[in-house]
């Protein structure tokens, strides 16, 4: 019997185990996916008041969440569009700071296949640069 040959055996299977699993961690996390949320898309503010469409291409949700980096942005208000048609206004006078979110805004009608979401923002008094909204949604 080979004395280690164990703990070389174990740190192997430990090796192998990161390998298979850490790549689809890795994108889970990337994705947003963790804790219930997918990354939908992105925007960013380049003037002072500003208004985007993040295309979402589908899929369905129950609720959505909007992030915000690299500084402030005061939301006015968001238009949900439907894959089978139809929108609706989620409005949210709400002014989130750099690295927050949105309180989750839940769907009315509970879960809807959500085709893209228009947003209406400003950047917040200080900002300077270009601050990036995420988009994420709840199945």
């Amino acid at each position: 019997m080979r004395i280690g040959s164990g703990k070389r055996h174990t740190v192997a299977v430990s090796v192998a185990l990161l390998l298979t699993i850490g790549p689809m961690l890795h994108a889970q996390i990337r994705r947003g996916g963790v804790g219930g949320w997918e990354h939908l898309g992105n925007a960013h503010v380049d003037g002072r008041a500003d208004h985007d469409n993040i295309n979402v291409g589908g899929g369905t949700f129950t609720a959505l969440q909007m992030g915000v980096t690299n500084g402030a942005i005061g939301f006015d208000r968001i238009v949900v569009h439907f894959r089978q048609g139809g929108e609706e206004v989620l409005p949210v006078g709400v002014v989130v700071r750099s690295g927050g979110r949105t309180r989750p805004i839940p769907l009315r009608g509970g879960a809807r296949e959500v085709r893209d979401v228009e947003v209406w923002y400003q950047k917040g008094a200080h900002n300077e640069g270009k601050p990036r909204v995420d988009l994420f949604g709840r199945r």
